[in-house]
């Protein structure tokens, strides 16, 4: 029962957050969408950052297992299509999911030293991701050599800022239109990430 109660939470807060963003939101605002007594959440939170904060991780391990059943029929494709899309489809999460994407992009750095650790960890899971394109490229004779991991996590990092801005600007339905953009500076780097320092 608390696990289900745990869970209403966490998406509670998610939902609430993204309408109200994170400094406005209560621990009244979250146990109200919830439906859940304000008891229940002290009893598995330590406040709003902790409820937040577990709603940010349990977030990126959903998205990650979206993106990974979307790509599922494109694994042996050629890298530069997976990067595609790889691409397209978590642009396309996002926008179906408009709260996720706040919750990740956005809001996530309304929390501050909270997060950072966890922010850092989502980054990690993406620069994995495109390390293993990378992989892949070389299997297929594209590519060569290990990719930098400046390089990754530059790329990773503009992707982040893009989605974060275009969220702010047109909202989370306009993301599948900046994935040109996205595609073409990914491959671009991901095919230099493995060059020589000049």
């Amino acid at each position: 029962m608390l696990a289900s109660q745990r869970g209403r939470l966490g998406w509670a807060a998610l939902n609430v957050v993204a309408k109200k963003g994170y400094q406005q939101t209560t621990v009244s605002d979250i146990v109200k969408r919830a439906e859940v007594s304000r008891r229940t959440f002290y009893e598995l939170f330590a406040g709003k950052e902790d409820c937040y904060v577990a709603a940010f991780e349990f977030t990126v391990e959903v998205v990650q297992n979206m993106l990974n059943s979307a790509l599922q029929p494109y694994t042996d494709l050629d890298w530069t299509i997976l990067v595609q899309k790889s691409l397209q489809e978590y642009l396309a999460i996002l926008a179906g999911e408009p709260d996720l994407a706040r919750a990740l992009h956005v809001e996530a750095l309304a929390v501050g030293p909270a997060l950072t650790v966890h922010r850092a960890g989502m980054k990690k899971v993406f620069v994995d991701r495109m390390r293993r394109v990378h992989g892949i490229g070389v299997a297929q004779g594209e590519l060569s050599g290990n990719p930098r991991e400046g390089v990754l996590d530059l790329l990773i990092g503009g992707i982040d800022d893009r989605i974060r801005d275009c969220i702010d600007t047109t909202g989370p339905q306009g993301l599948p239109g900046i994935a040109p953009d996205l595609i073409i500076a990914a491959v671009a780097l991901i095919r230099a990430s493995a060059e020589p320092t000049l």
